[in-house]
């Protein structure tokens, strides 16, 4: 999948075969593009909405990616506007149509201090642990940049889709 180093490198759905019955789904992101209209926003934000809406019966997992190294900050920013974080709403969004919690990527731990990154993940969690006690074990810690964390969360992605039944969910990815 291509990648990027600013939000928006994804800017539609895309569809990855990755075993009988499985498609592995990139999308854009939920919120603002670098350099990007308010209309292309809106319109990103109707497709990921509706394709959550419409394949919520045949999500078998879902992950959902956030920038934890400014999370507080740009919660801060968004509840003087009297506005909630887009992405505690999207987990919010995912767990209310899917029936589960999705799996969470706090991406860019690289980015900042330690004690930051921390205090942004501890408010991250918090947010989230009233829509599922478990929510903590549901959160991994990483760096895109470096794969710091990466494994522990492809680990957890492939345990919960053996648990629904696919003996080796990534297969067709490795051609």
């Amino acid at each position: 999948m291509p990648v990027g180093k600013r939000p928006g490198t994804t800017t539609g759905i895309k569809r990855y075969p990755s075993a009988p019955g499985l498609t592995l789904v990139d999308m854009p992101g939920y919120g603002s593009k670098a350099r990007g209209s308010r209309r292309w926003e809106d319109r990103a934000k109707d497709a990921i909405l509706g394709f959550i809406d419409g394949y919520a019966g045949s999500i078998a997992v879902a992950v959902h990616v956030l920038n934890i190294s400014t999370f507080l900050e740009t919660e801060e920013r968004l509840a003087k506007k009297g506005y909630v974080s887009l992405d505690v709403e999207m987990v919010g969004y995912i767990q209310g149509k899917v029936g589960t919690l999705p799996l969470v990527a706090a991406n860019k731990i690289d980015k900042g201090g330690e004690e930051e990154v921390v205090a942004n993940l501890e408010a991250f969690v918090s947010r989230i642990a009233g829509m599922d006690s478990e929510a903590r074990r549901n959160v991994f810690p990483v760096s895109a940049r470096t794969g710091v964390g990466i494994g522990p969360l492809k680990e957890r992605l492939v345990e919960d889709l053996r648990r629904l039944g696919y003996r080796d969910p990534f297969e067709y990815l490795r051609g």
